[in-house]
Protein backbone atom coordinates (compact mmCIF):
# COMPACT_ATOMS: atom_id res chain seq x y z
CA UNK A 1 0.00 0.00 0.00
CA UNK A 2 1.37 3.46 -1.03
CA UNK A 3 1.12 6.63 1.74
CA UNK A 4 -1.43 8.93 -0.47
CA UNK A 5 0.72 12.17 -1.18
CA UNK A 6 0.87 15.19 0.42
CA UNK A 7 -1.09 17.89 -0.86
CA UNK A 8 0.04 21.51 -0.89
CA UNK A 9 -2.13 24.27 -0.82
CA UNK A 10 -1.63 27.50 -1.84
CA UNK A 11 -3.44 30.28 0.38
CA UNK A 12 -4.54 33.70 -1.12
CA UNK A 13 -6.93 33.53 -4.20
CA UNK A 14 -7.02 29.40 -3.79
CA UNK A 15 -8.32 28.94 -0.37
CA UNK A 16 -9.27 32.93 0.67
CA UNK A 17 -9.85 35.57 -1.27
CA UNK A 18 -6.95 37.60 -3.13
CA UNK A 19 -5.85 40.47 -1.17
CA UNK A 20 -2.63 41.91 -2.77
CA UNK A 21 -0.21 41.49 0.11
CA UNK A 22 -3.11 40.85 2.66
CA UNK A 23 -2.65 43.00 6.05
CA UNK A 24 -6.01 43.49 7.69
CA UNK A 25 -6.97 39.85 9.60
CA UNK A 26 -10.60 41.16 9.06
CA UNK A 27 -10.34 40.48 5.32
CA UNK A 28 -9.58 36.87 5.43
CA UNK A 29 -12.58 35.18 3.88
CA UNK A 30 -12.61 31.66 2.63
CA UNK A 31 -13.95 31.32 -0.77
CA UNK A 32 -17.09 29.24 -1.51
CA UNK A 33 -16.80 25.64 -0.97
CA UNK A 34 -13.37 25.61 0.50
CA UNK A 35 -13.98 24.40 3.93
CA UNK A 36 -15.97 21.39 2.68
CA UNK A 37 -13.73 20.14 -0.07
CA UNK A 38 -10.41 20.60 3.35
CA UNK A 39 -13.00 18.93 5.46
CA UNK A 40 -13.29 15.81 1.93
CA UNK A 41 -9.38 16.11 1.81
CA UNK A 42 -8.29 15.37 5.24
CA UNK A 43 -11.08 12.57 5.71
CA UNK A 44 -9.74 10.96 2.94
CA UNK A 45 -6.76 10.90 5.20
CA UNK A 46 -4.18 13.03 2.36
CA UNK A 47 -1.83 15.00 4.76
CA UNK A 48 -3.01 18.41 3.48
CA UNK A 49 -0.50 21.84 3.97
CA UNK A 50 -0.65 25.03 2.96
CA UNK A 51 2.41 26.78 1.35
CA UNK A 52 2.42 30.57 0.32
CA UNK A 53 4.84 33.17 -1.13
CA UNK A 54 4.45 36.35 1.08
CA UNK A 55 6.89 38.48 -0.34
CA UNK A 56 5.41 41.39 0.79
CA UNK A 57 7.31 40.96 3.63
CA UNK A 58 10.33 41.82 1.97
CA UNK A 59 9.10 44.17 0.14
CA UNK A 60 8.23 46.34 2.52
CA UNK A 61 4.54 45.92 1.98
CA UNK A 62 3.13 44.36 5.32
CA UNK A 63 4.50 43.78 8.76
CA UNK A 64 5.51 40.74 10.30
CA UNK A 65 3.11 41.57 13.06
CA UNK A 66 0.36 41.95 10.16
CA UNK A 67 1.26 38.47 8.47
CA UNK A 68 1.16 36.97 12.30
CA UNK A 69 -2.32 38.05 12.72
CA UNK A 70 -3.70 37.65 9.42
CA UNK A 71 -2.18 33.88 9.64
CA UNK A 72 -3.61 33.50 13.29
CA UNK A 73 -7.26 34.95 12.00
CA UNK A 74 -6.99 32.06 9.48
CA UNK A 75 -5.85 29.11 11.19
CA UNK A 76 -9.21 30.08 14.09
CA UNK A 77 -11.32 30.09 10.94
CA UNK A 78 -10.09 26.54 10.09
CA UNK A 79 -10.15 25.43 13.66
CA UNK A 80 -13.41 27.09 14.12
CA UNK A 81 -14.82 25.00 11.07
CA UNK A 82 -13.29 21.96 12.49
CA UNK A 83 -10.83 21.58 10.05
CA UNK A 84 -7.32 20.95 10.94
CA UNK A 85 -4.34 21.05 8.62
CA UNK A 86 -0.99 19.28 8.84
CA UNK A 87 1.08 22.11 8.26
CA UNK A 88 1.85 26.06 7.45
CA UNK A 89 4.70 27.08 5.38
CA UNK A 90 5.89 30.37 4.78
CA UNK A 91 8.20 32.04 2.16
CA UNK A 92 9.08 35.63 3.24
CA UNK A 93 11.24 36.61 0.31
CA UNK A 94 11.38 38.22 -2.87
CA UNK A 95 10.95 37.19 -6.10
CA UNK A 96 14.37 38.20 -6.85
CA UNK A 97 16.06 36.66 -3.56
CA UNK A 98 17.91 33.44 -4.00
CA UNK A 99 16.22 31.40 -1.20
CA UNK A 100 15.17 27.51 -1.89
CA UNK A 101 11.60 28.03 -0.57
CA UNK A 102 10.00 30.55 -2.66
CA UNK A 103 7.70 28.80 -4.56
CA UNK A 104 7.95 26.88 -7.43
CA UNK A 105 11.14 25.98 -5.80
CA UNK A 106 10.60 22.79 -3.43
CA UNK A 107 12.19 24.27 0.01
CA UNK A 108 8.55 24.38 1.85
CA UNK A 109 7.71 20.82 0.72
CA UNK A 110 10.56 19.05 1.68
CA UNK A 111 10.34 20.39 4.55
CA UNK A 112 6.75 20.03 5.66
CA UNK A 113 7.84 16.17 4.54
CA UNK A 114 10.91 16.18 6.87
CA UNK A 115 8.35 17.22 9.60
CA UNK A 116 5.54 14.92 8.49
CA UNK A 117 7.56 12.08 8.03
CA UNK A 118 6.12 11.69 4.67
CA UNK A 119 7.67 11.42 1.04
CA UNK A 120 7.53 14.77 -0.55
CA UNK A 121 7.61 13.49 -4.25
CA UNK A 122 4.26 12.93 -5.93
CA UNK A 123 2.92 16.04 -4.09
CA UNK A 124 -0.24 17.74 -5.65
CA UNK A 125 -0.53 21.35 -5.64
CA UNK A 126 -3.50 23.43 -5.94
CA UNK A 127 -3.21 27.28 -6.75
CA UNK A 128 -4.16 29.84 -9.08
CA UNK A 129 -0.38 30.91 -10.30
CA UNK A 130 1.78 29.06 -12.64
CA UNK A 131 4.33 29.02 -9.46
CA UNK A 132 1.73 26.72 -7.74
CA UNK A 133 1.16 24.39 -10.33
CA UNK A 134 4.92 23.87 -10.49
CA UNK A 135 5.38 22.37 -7.15
CA UNK A 136 3.09 19.64 -7.40
CA UNK A 137 4.94 18.63 -10.96
CA UNK A 138 8.40 19.36 -9.95
CA UNK A 139 7.45 16.63 -7.06
CA UNK A 140 6.92 13.97 -9.89
CA UNK A 141 3.18 14.69 -8.86
CA UNK A 142 0.25 17.06 -10.48
CA UNK A 143 -0.35 20.78 -10.08
CA UNK A 144 -3.50 22.19 -10.40
CA UNK A 145 -5.03 25.57 -11.49
CA UNK A 146 -7.99 26.87 -9.78
CA UNK A 147 -9.48 29.64 -11.23
CA UNK A 148 -10.25 31.83 -8.34
CA UNK A 149 -8.07 34.59 -8.01
CA UNK A 150 -5.33 35.31 -10.09
CA UNK A 151 -5.93 31.64 -11.81
CA UNK A 152 -8.66 33.49 -14.70
CA UNK A 153 -5.23 35.31 -15.74
CA UNK A 154 -3.29 31.98 -16.39
CA UNK A 155 -6.58 29.54 -17.73
CA UNK A 156 -5.76 31.12 -21.80
CA UNK A 157 -2.92 29.96 -24.25
CA UNK A 158 -0.35 30.55 -24.19
CA UNK A 159 0.10 29.67 -20.71
CA UNK A 160 3.83 29.74 -18.99
CA UNK A 161 2.82 26.38 -17.34
CA UNK A 162 0.38 23.52 -18.82
CA UNK A 163 -1.32 22.23 -15.46
CA UNK A 164 -1.92 18.77 -15.02
CA UNK A 165 -5.87 19.67 -14.54
CA UNK A 166 -7.88 23.56 -14.25
CA UNK A 167 -10.64 23.74 -11.93
CA UNK A 168 -12.97 26.21 -11.62
CA UNK A 169 -13.11 26.38 -7.99
CA UNK A 170 -11.37 24.80 -5.24
CA UNK A 171 -14.04 22.13 -4.17
CA UNK A 172 -13.67 20.58 -7.94
CA UNK A 173 -9.80 20.71 -7.47
CA UNK A 174 -10.52 18.50 -4.72
CA UNK A 175 -13.37 16.14 -6.66
CA UNK A 176 -10.86 15.84 -9.37
CA UNK A 177 -7.86 14.49 -6.82
CA UNK A 178 -10.25 12.11 -4.60
CA UNK A 179 -11.06 10.62 -8.28
CA UNK A 180 -7.66 10.68 -9.05
CA UNK A 181 -5.49 9.68 -6.20
CA UNK A 182 -7.88 8.71 -4.21
CA UNK A 183 -8.51 4.93 -5.91
CA UNK A 184 -4.87 5.03 -6.41
CA UNK A 185 -3.87 4.65 -2.92
CA UNK A 186 -6.11 2.04 -1.45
Amino acid sequence: MFEKPIIALDRDGTLIEEGDYLTDPRRVKFLPGVILGLKRLKKAGFPVIVMSNQSGLARGFITPDQLRRVNHRFSYLLKKNKVLLDGYYWCPHAPGDRCSCRKPKLGMLKQAARELKRPWRRAVSVGDRPGDVLVGQRAGGLGILVLTGYGRRWANPPQPVTPDFTAATFLSAVEWILKKKGKDHR
